[in-house]
């Protein structure tokens, strides 16, 4: 291990590296201190200016974006409301798998809102995208438990 570090030496020069950046605008790359490697592809390798990028127009929300979350999350419960009163039978054969599908549809629904919800800050949103995509967890886990064994009661998969 070298001795320690004087620390006002090397503070002295980053601050000759950031007034040369500041002097030479078009600089193409940083310039490295002395005794620091020159690290190629290092997150570290940007200058300032190029990290602080502003926000694209295409990330800040408009209120069609509010409209197209709260949509999702309108499709999602929906399709949750309706897997609840399913009207045909999840004994076995088709509508088993009909009903699965829609389960699984339901949990995309709600992993879609949420995704949504994130990169538009809709906080209220996100938590119904939580909401429904623990619904379609749970509609679909409340068929599939019984026909793996976990449950005391066994079910089947296919109609004899």
């Amino acid at each position: 291990m070298t001795g320690p570090r004087d620390w006002d030496k090397e503070m002295a020069e980053i601050d000759k590296m950031i007034s040369a950046d500041r002097g030479s605008a078009g600089a193409t790359a940083p310039t490295t201190p002395s005794n620091l490697p020159a690290r190629s592809g290092a997150p570290g390798a940007q200058t300032p200016a190029a990290r602080a990028a502003p926000v694209s127009p295409a990330r800040t929300s408009r209120p069609r974006d509010a409209l197209g979350v709260w949509l999702k999350a309108l499709l999602g419960a929906l399709g949750a409301s309706a897997l609840i009163v399913w009207p045909y039978g999840t004994v076995c054969g088709a509508p088993l798998y009909a009903f699965l599908g829609g389960a699984a549809a339901v949990a995309g629904a709600g992993i879609w809102t949420m995704g949504s919800a994130w990169v538009h800050r809709r906080a209220l949103a996100h938590i119904v995208g939580v909401l429904v995509l623990l619904a379609g967890l749970v509609l679909g886990a409340r068929e599939i438990l019984p026909r793996t064994g976990y449950t005391a009661e066994a079910l089947t998969w296919t109609c004899s």
